[in-house]
């Protein structure tokens, strides 16, 4: 006695793939899967850094907007000490991943020791200007903040 399989096809008498076989392709392609996923952010080396840039200048234009908002001067400070940046106003910081260092620049006056790195941002759409340079991993990035305009450029 010949058994009789049933296939999505127009015909009838050819044979198709059991519930049991599309099972097991499935769950050898999830495992598959589990095991390439965490694999896959070493194929990028950059893109936390690039994502944690881009969150960075994200956060600098949330300053300029609350500035302009409120109509009181935020600021940003740069804590290298705690690894974390700031807004003014807000009890909790955001906090740098492990490889990334972040630096200040051309803000105006010397850095005072001992104090953290700021940009002020003011009610009128201007800030103190300067430039954060976002490193690690022997990569790179620049965001701009123009003092005139508190215009936030980020270079890719």
């Amino acid at each position: 006695m010949k058994l009789r399989m049933w296939s999505a096809g127009s015909n009838a008498t050819g044979f198709g793939f059991t519930l049991l076989e599309l099972l097991v392709v499935l769950t050898i392609a999830v495992l598959a899967l589990a095991v390439a996923l965490p694999r896959f952010a070493a194929l990028l080396p950059g893109a936390e850094l690039k994502s944690y840039s881009r969150q960075t200048a994200a956060l600098l234009r949330l300053a300029r907007s609350q500035a302009i908002a409120t109509g009181e001067p935020v600021t940003l400070t740069l804590n290298s000490e705690q690894r974390q940046t700031q807004l003014s106003g807000q009890a909790r910081g955001h906090a740098w991943p492990a490889a990334v260092t972040l630096s200040l620049s051309g803000t105006g006056p010397l850095p005072v020791p001992d104090v953290p790195a700021g940009l002020v941002f003011y009610p009128d759409g201007a800030s103190s200007g300067g430039t954060v340079r976002v490193a690690g991993n022997g990569r790179h990035y620049r965001i701009r903040v123009d003092w005139l305009t508190g215009r936030v450029v980020f270079d890719d």
